[in-house]
This record gives C-alpha cells, structure tokens and sequence, in this order.
C-alpha cells in the first residue's frame, strides 16, 4: 500500500487539469447543444404538424364538396390554387397561413379523365 501511494502522487490543483477538464465539458457542452437544436426544430412542432393535417384536411374536403368548400370564403388565410400541368393532370396548391404565421403550401397532383 506504502508502494502505491509514493508512484500515484499527483497534484489536483494544476491550472492544466482545469484547462483540459473545461475543455472536455465545453465539447460535452456543445455537442448536447448541437443535438437539442437539430432535434427541436420548427419542422418538429406540434404547430407544425397541426397546420399539416389541417392543409389536408382542406384537399380533402375540397375533393368531397367540389368548388362548396366551406373553408375558401371565409378565411382570409387560406389560398387555393388549381392548374393543369398537363392534359388529364391537374396540380391543385394549398396555401395555408396559421396564428403563427407560418405559411405552409402543400401541392397535390390529380390525375384526371384527359379533359
């Protein structure tokens, strides 16, 4: 026991160890940081996703009730835009602005009879 304290007599209070063991937390530090942002972004919300459903929630209701969609006279927040690409396809583009203001615009693409 007296051999192994006189080899492992290391001073702790050295400026380099405390350089070297914040230099070890800073990198811990930053790579926690780097991995919260990249996890929790604006595309990982909850808003996010509620605005999602809710965009297509309106193409499929505008694909029910037709040209009747309760939703496009009343919101102001709410654009709806459809053109043919090409014959017998048709791109119908939901823009959809929620309390966020967060514009989300989705496209969909309708192949139809060859009108």
């Amino acid at each position: 026991m007296a051999l192994l304290k006189k080899y492992c007599k290391i001073p702790a209070n050295s400026i380099l160890e405390s350089v070297i063991a914040l230099t070890i937390i800073s990198i811990c530090l930053y790579i926690a940081i780097s991995v919260y942002a990249a996890v929790f972004t604006p595309r990982t919300s909850a808003k996010f996703y509620n605005t999602q459903n809710k965009v297509n929630e309106i193409f499929y209701l505008m694909q029910l009730q037709g040209d009747s969609l309760q939703y496009e006279g009343e919101d102001p927040n709410l654009e709806i835009e459809e053109e043919t690409v090409n014959p017998g396809v048709k791109k119908i583009s939901v823009h959809y602005k929620d309390s966020t203001n967060f514009k989300f615009e989705k496209n969909f693409y309708i192949q139809g009879n060859g009108e």
